[in-house]
């Protein structure tokens, strides 16, 4: 049963990062039997330069909450990363910013 939807916006990336980051899904995963749901919140995250960079994602959900995953991701590679997240019913993710470090 999907009660959380997710929307794959186009990620803003800050002006000193080459990376970029999509929101590849999220599904409710559990309830902590309250008024917030368990996500399993994936991202796909691509570093476009030839040296490994952190890359952070941040999601924005309901009521302006964020959420953040972050991997080290090798040189012109990508990595896929689900992290689970408390959220209210019907929270939708959207990307709000995307960047990398080395």
């Amino acid at each position: 049963m999907l009660l959380g939807v997710a929307t794959a916006a186009a990620p803003n990336v800050s002006a000193a990062s080459v990376a970029s980051c999509t929101l590849v899904g999220a599904k409710v995963v559990g309830s902590s039997g309250g008024r917030y749901y368990s996500y399993a919140v994936t991202v796909r995250m691509a570093n476009l330069t030839p040296r490994t960079e952190q890359i952070t994602t941040v999601l924005k959900g309901r009521f302006s909450k964020t959420y953040s995953i972050a991997a080290k991701v090798g040189g012109n590679s990508t990595v896929t990363r689900t992290k689970s997240f408390s959220a209210p019913p019907g929270t939708t993710f959207t990307v709000s910013t995307c960047t990398a470090r080395a």
